[in-house]
């Protein structure tokens, strides 16, 4: 696998888009940073901003530079001179991961740089939101890959990579929107202000199944990261690897039954 390995990062080094991807990160963070400054912001919400560019730069640049490998014939090359294929899926896997790990740290820069100085230290919860949302990006690497390696269509694994992304945002947004709802409303009564209850918000049943689609889902996860709604957070780093673990094994098992021309 070392070989493997060696290969994928001598074609990253010579991969301009991955540049491009990592650079795109570092300036929307230093944009975000900027806004928080304009705004006499805090420097948490810069930081929790980091989980939906990341993925969008990661759906594209995972899905081409894997399709590649097929229209290339290089996944066939790779097979031919005797790599087996777990080795060539877990090389992926491995390359997707530390490719994603830089665009982390392209979007973390800025904000240390420039953020801390200007505005100040984050608090304790947003760094374990960084470590969660870490875990979140890993996830997304092994849905990626799983996509992008079985399905050998360049152009056609970059399109569901990228509208899956979105579709899962707005999931997220829309479940996050139901479970922000108040409880209660103040409206004007006879006798001055009065509470009612708000009919629009989900209990029981219902708002448990909201909040397990919310942890469970990536997307959700990571409108929950700039929402700061208050589900636990090892919560969703467990259903994170559990999403990790059932992709890279589902991924694999297709790969390997599947017919390289």
């Amino acid at each position: 696998m070392s070989k493997l390995l060696i290969a994928n990062f001598a074609r990253i080094k010579k991969n301009k888009l991955f540049y491009c991807l990592c650079a795109v990160c570092a300036v929307f963070a230093l944009f975000t940073v900027i806004n928080q400054i304009s705004n006499k912001g805090g420097v948490d919400s810069a930081f929790r901003l980091f989980a939906v560019p990341i993925e969008a730069a990661a759906a594209v640049f995972i899905s081409t530079f894997f399709g590649t490998e097929y229209s290339d014939g290089t996944i066939r090359n790779k097979l031919i001179i005797g790599h087996s294929r777990y080795a060539v899926y877990f090389a992926n896997l491995i390359t997707a991961i530390a490719c994603v790990t830089a665009m982390f740290v392209s979007f973390m820069v800025p904000v240390l740089t420039v953020g801390l100085p200007c505005l100040g230290l984050p608090d304790a919860e947003t760094v374990r939101i960084l470590v969660a949302g870490f875990v979140t990006l890993l996830a997304f690497c092994s849905l990626f890959t799983m996509i992008s390696t079985v399905y050998s269509n360049k152009a056609g694994a970059t399109a569901i990579n990228i509208v899956l992304v979105f579709t899962l945002i707005i999931a997220g947004l829309v479940l996050s929107a139901y479970l922000m709802q108040p409880q209660y409303h103040a409206v004007q009564g006879a006798e001055g202000m009065e509470y009612v209850a708000n009919p629009h918000y989900p209990t029981g049943i219902k708002r448990a199944i909201l909040v397990f689609f919310s942890n469970a889902s990536l997307a959700g996860q990571s409108v929950q990261f700039i929402t700061a709604l208050a589900s636990p957070l090892w919560v969703m780093s467990v259903y994170s690897v559990v999403i990790f673990i059932i992709c890279a094994v589902t991924g694999t098992l297709i790969f390997n039954g599947k017919n390289i021309k």
